[in-house]
Parts: structure tokens; sequence; C-alpha cells
């Protein structure tokens, strides 16, 4: 290898990133540190501790975020009682400290995090699903109270009422408006469905796009018309599908007509292409396309709109249902006796007679 390429192999090497998850690689003209991210402080090289509670750290683009002081700031909804000291390099990392945040009382917030000492006045909003009975003063925080009958909102900045609370959480769909002095009214959605108009009257709506559309009179999630399956359990998901060419619906399962049958519109059930006289009627029970008792032929091999594939046996004979060929038609037992066989009674008949009237004059 050449010093060109063992140079640009140096500079690629360079260039890939060794750093964990809570780090970011910062590279100058002359070298390459992975800095702590915001919300985590420590020295270079060693593994960065995330900044106590309701305090973090700036963007690692701007801070080295070496030591714990770079965790001046306050998250959003705290508010900052003691700023930290600045840091002061190496030699004060066992001094330093981070800044002191305290949470918003109940309900109350801020858009953003305070960067400087202050009180509880720094809480001058109220958090999502907080309406405010008083605004900030010189010595208190908002007063916030929670939304009432599983209603909400994404946060207030002014004094109002319980109107504020004018859309449903999460799961939850509205059922009237929010009027004057009165939260929205909300109902939990079905299982298996969600609400997509959280800021309107309406209803949830089925993760399955083939769910039945819910209503006042349709209030579970099931699959429509024409579907078979389980609804999706998980949004974006189908579980609901329809049958396939020439299947009918039976139960929760689809069923291939049978063979000389076609599938009804409303998916029910089949219908025998040849309905003439000697074709027994579809059943569900059976699907199956054969010829009533005393008829033969094979309607199962009927096409749509032919008649006539059953044909009666000859007269004096008979078939099961389902017979096929006319050597299935027989005839009765009475007409199949032995001729023999009725000359010897005949004759057997005849001799009692005259054995009786012989007893009689003798």
């Amino acid at each position: 290898m050449n010093k060109k390429s063992i140079f640009f192999a140096a500079i690629l090497l360079g260039l890939i990133s060794c750093c964990d998850d809570n780090q970011t690689q910062i590279t100058t003209l002359s070298d390459s540190f992975c800095i702590c991210n915001q919300g985590y402080y420590g020295a270079i090289g060693q593994q960065c501790q995330q900044c106590s509670q309701g305090t973090t750290s700036g963007s690692p683009n701007q801070y080295p975020n070496t030591s714990i002081g770079y965790c001046k700031y306050c998250l959003q909804n705290y508010f900052m009682s003691k700023s930290a000291p600045k840091p002061g390099g190496r030699r004060f990392l066992l001094t330093e400290s981070p800044a002191t945040c305290n949470p918003c009382p109940q309900g109350s917030g801020n858009s953003s995090g305070p960067v400087s000492a202050g009180d509880e006045t720094q809480c001058n909003t109220c958090q999502p699903n907080y309406f405010m009975t008083a605004g900030v003063s010189n010595t208190q925080a908002a007063q916030c109270s929670p939304c009432l009958l599983n209603s909400g909102n994404q946060g207030v900045n002014t004094a109002g009422d319980q109107s504020q609370c004018n859309q449903c959480k999460d799961n939850f769909y509205m059922t009237a408006l929010a009027q004057q002095g009165q939260s929205a009214q909300c109902s939990p959605c079905p299982p298996n469905s969600y609400n997509s108009a959280p800021n309107s009257v309406g209803f949830c709506t089925c993760f399955d796009s083939f769910a039945i559309p819910l209503s006042a009179t349709q209030n579970s999630c099931v699959c429509q018309s024409g579907y078979v399956g389980n609804v999706a359990t998980v949004k974006g998901q189908n579980g609901c599908y329809q049958c396939g060419n020439n299947q009918f619906i039976s139960g929760n399962k689809c069923v291939t007509c049978a063979n000389g049958s076609t599938v009804n519109k409303d998916l029910t059930g089949c219908t025998c292409s040849d309905t003439s006289d000697g074709t027994i009627a579809w059943s569900s029970n059976t699907n199956i396309c054969q010829c009533k008792p005393n008829y033969y032929g094979s309607p199962d091999k009927a096409s749509q709109g032919y008649s006539g594939s059953c044909k009666l046996c000859p007269q004096g004979s008979t078939s099961q249902a389902g017979s096929k060929t006319a050597d299935q038609c027989s005839k009765s037992s009475s007409d199949n006796t032995n001729p023999t066989s009725k000359s010897l009674s005949l004759i057997i008949s005849n001799s009692i007679l005259i054995s009786f009237i012989f007893i009689i004059f003798y």
C-alpha cells in the first residue's frame, strides 16, 4: 500500500464514528471527539451519564458537556430554583453541580424549560388535558385543574373554564361538544378501534379498513358483509378478507361451491346450475348437486342455465338420490320374483285346498 492510500485510509477511519448511543462525534481540522449528547454529561473518552432529574445539558455542537455542571438547564414543565455554577475546567469537577429544577405544581407547566433561576411563576401554562382556572401571578404558578369525563386538550396558556377541555383523550370519541362551563363529553372507543377525529362529534374508527364502520347502531368492530376472518387488533393492518372465486361464506370460513353450482350474489350459499325437475336443490348441509331419488344423471357437470341433467328411471324401477347411471335404477322386489317360485307356491296352495275338501266330504 503506497503513502497516498494510507493517507486516505486514515481519513476514512477518522470519519467512521466509534461513539456510543449517547454521544455525537465532533470533527475538527486536527482531531475528532465523542461529545455527550444533550441531556448527558461526561469526560471525553468516558461513558456519558444522564443529567439529574429535571435538568438537561445543551447541544453537543455548542457545549462540550464534559461535567455535571453543564446540566444547567431545566426540562419543559420544570422551574429553576437555583442555577448551576459556571463550569470551571477539570480542576473544579468535584465542586461542580447541576441546576436545581423542580416540577411545576399540579398540571401547570411552560412551553420550554427555564435557563435561569426563578420560582414557580416560570410555570405559566397548563399542560395537556388540564384547563386553567387562574393565570400566573407575581408569586404563584398558573392554577390548573384536570379535564373531566375523559376530555382533554393540547394545553392552554390563558385562564378559562372547563370548556377549554374541547377534545377527547386517546381511545375516546366525542358525543357532545364543549360549551361554556362544560367540557366535551367523551365515551370509550370499542376494542380494536381508535379516535381519528378527537376534536369533533363522531365515532371511533376500526383498525381494520374492511370492518363495518362504527355508528350509533354499530358499536363493535366486525368484518363487512362479504368478508371473513377476525378484525385487526393493530392499527394499519387488516384481518378481514374476501372469499375467493366461487366461494361462499360458512360461519367464519370460505367454502368452495360444489361442482355444477355457482355462488349467490350475497355469498351466503350456492345454486346448482341445473334447477330443472330431478335435481335436488343446493343445500349448505351437503354442498353437492345431485339427482333426486328415482332419477339418474350428472348435474354436477352441468353448466349454468343447462336443464335436463337428471332423467327419470324406467317405469317400475327406482334409484337412490345421487344415482348417476341408468343401471343404478332397479325394479322392485315384487316384480323380480322368480317364475319357478311363483309356480311352486301355486301348487302348494292347491294341495292344501284339495286336502281340506277331502276332509269335509269323507
